[in-house]
């Protein structure tokens, strides 16, 4: 069992909750999804079942200004859902109950109707895994615990005074972050549809309630360590420790927008125990280890909590990666809201991909002067 990527994203999934429960201007939902299941690689062994279907129920709260946020990003919504997946093949796929919260912004808003951009993450649990002897076609995700992410469009439009139809297209997807072998992932694509309470106070309030931020400082110093857990390719092996340090500048444009650059730094132990039992050197070992990148992010700010895109490209420092793939991180950060001479530290969750593929997840502490 992951427990490593559960507890995380347990802690995370739990801290955002208290951001997005018990709010006023609040509304619940329900929708259903229709779609398929979608294979991203060669080499995945499960049969696409024609159809998988996700009930899901929610809450959903419209924010009012009383933050300085809310203005900066268009009075979105924070939501909350629950959701249960039926991939189409109980035997090899089986089931998945999510939960996870999320925000929605407005694309469109007028009078009647609204586009939204829906972007939620959190812990999901399914019920079949991969395992050599008895489930040996489901090569996509070898754990029960997961991170599930939902991505979705949907148009919103009243039915009648009190009631809203709801209609859409997006992705769920399911994910260890290598943490358990194997992780291609599981992904769902579809359409759904629902109905919904029309959501009160819909439309941009003339003024924000709250205070705006002034920027004290635009330049600052951000750096971090970060640890994480990989079962590389052998499926029931050991997890091997990643270690990452981050250290670099930023520019904050806005009082909600951080601008990025600096330098990354990983060292893999399952590379220098594979080399190691290859009979290479202790130097090579190392070597092939460690990385050293260059990289750049944007990361936009929700009161304590951040959202850090972050893209990186290898430097020949300690080892020629000639096959390498630019590598982008996904950074969930909480922002310790007390400052110690001026420094101000925070914690979170990262992912760390190659393109589609996950390399690892790995805890976070940080500080940003």
């Amino acid at each position: 069992m992951s427990s490593t990527i559960s507890h995380i994203s347990l802690i995370f999934f739990l801290m955002l909750s208290v951001v997005t429960w018990g709010q006023n201007n609040s509304t619940y939902y329900g929708e259903v999804m229709f779609g398929k299941v979608a294979k991203h690689r060669d080499g995945l062994l499960y049969e696409v079942p024609p159809v998988s279907m996700i009930f899901q129920a929610g809450k959903v709260m419209q924010t009012d200004g009383s933050k300085p946020w809310h203005d900066y990003w268009g009075y979105p919504r924070l939501e909350q859902s629950v959701h249960f997946n039926v991939f189409g093949e109980t035997d090899v796929l089986g089931y998945a109950i999510g939960a996870a919260p999320g925000v929605g912004f407005y694309m469109f808003r007028g009078d009647r109707s609204s586009l939204l951009l829906h972007l939620a993450t959190g812990l999901a649990y399914l019920t079949r895994e991969f395992n050599p002897l008895t489930n040996p076609s489901n090569n996509a995700i070898g754990s029960n615990f997961n991170n599930t992410t939902q991505i979705k469009l949907s148009y919103e439009t009243p039915i009648i005074k009190t009631l809203s139809l709801d209609i859409g297209f997006g992705l769920t997807h399911y994910s260890n972050g290598l943490n358990s072998s194997p992780n291609s992932g599981i992904n769902v694509i579809g359409f759904h549809f629902g109905i919904k309470p029309t959501v009160v106070n819909r439309k941009v309030p003339e003024s924000s309630i709250a205070q705006p931020l002034t920027i004290s400082k635009n330049w600052g110093i951000n750096g971090y360590v970060s640890y994480g857990l990989s079962e590389h390719r052998i499926t029931g092996g050991p997890k091997y420790p990643i270690k990452n340090y981050t250290l670099g500048i930023f520019y904050q444009s806005h009082s909600f927008i951080k601008w990025h650059a600096g330098l990354d730094y990983d060292y893999a132990l399952v590379f220098y125990e594979f080399a190691i039992r290859d009979f290479q050197s202790e130097e090579d070992a190392n070597g092939k280890a460690t990385s050293t990148a260059a990289y750049a992010a944007i990361e936009g700010v929700f009161g304590n909590l951040s959202v850090r895109c972050q893209v990186g490209y290898y430097l020949e420092i300690f080892y020629d990666r000639q096959e390498s793939l630019p590598y982008s991180k996904f950074n969930f950060i909480y922002n310790i809201p007390y400052d110690f001479y001026e420094v101000r530290p925070y914690v979170g969750i990262l992912l760390k991909t190659h393109v589609a593929v996950a390399d690892y997840v790995a805890l976070q502490v940080g500080i940003e002067w």
